[in-house]
């Protein structure tokens, strides 16, 4: 199963890239159900996305750079990926609560996001995830 969780997100991603979304993308080695991808992305900075089917998430371990953990704009951020569950929005942009959670983290002065698949729809997730990486630095 891992094998096959880890091809769709890689669809999902190659699309984007295909798409001109990232400028460069590239696949790490299968190892244990997990892999990481790599993709230069906005203001052409290397994103890194892991993903760990075992443990169902998906992680961005460095979104935001130089963000204090008590600052205003952490606070701010996890504000903005709280709002993307919003009843409020069309559904083409909402995330679904019942299919994904989305955890912000502020360590060592970076901000990661850990998406985790609850109900196993891995391309979803995949989609909804670079979706609000957009949104963040759209906005």
């Amino acid at each position: 199963m891992s094998k096959r969780v880890i091809e769709t997100v890689a669809g999902v991603l190659e699309n984007y890239a295909q798409r001109g979304i990232f400028r460069g993308f590239s696949q790490g080695p299968m190892s244990g159900g997990k892999t990481v991808f790599k993709m230069t992305w906005h203001r052409d900075r290397q994103f890194e996305l892991i993903l760990d089917v075992p443990k169902k998430t998906m992680r961005f371990p460095l979104v935001l750079p130089n963000v204090p953990a008590g600052s205003d704009m952490y606070r701010d951020f996890k504000a903005f990926v709280a709002s993307r569950f919003s009843e409020d929005l069309p559904d083409h942009r909402r995330i679904d609560i019942r299919k994904v959670a989305i955890k912000p983290v502020c360590r060592s002065g970076g901000v990661s996001l850990t998406l985790t698949v609850k109900d196993g729809d891995f391309e979803y997730a995949a989609r909804r995830l670079i979706h609000l990486i957009h949104e963040i630095f759209l906005v």
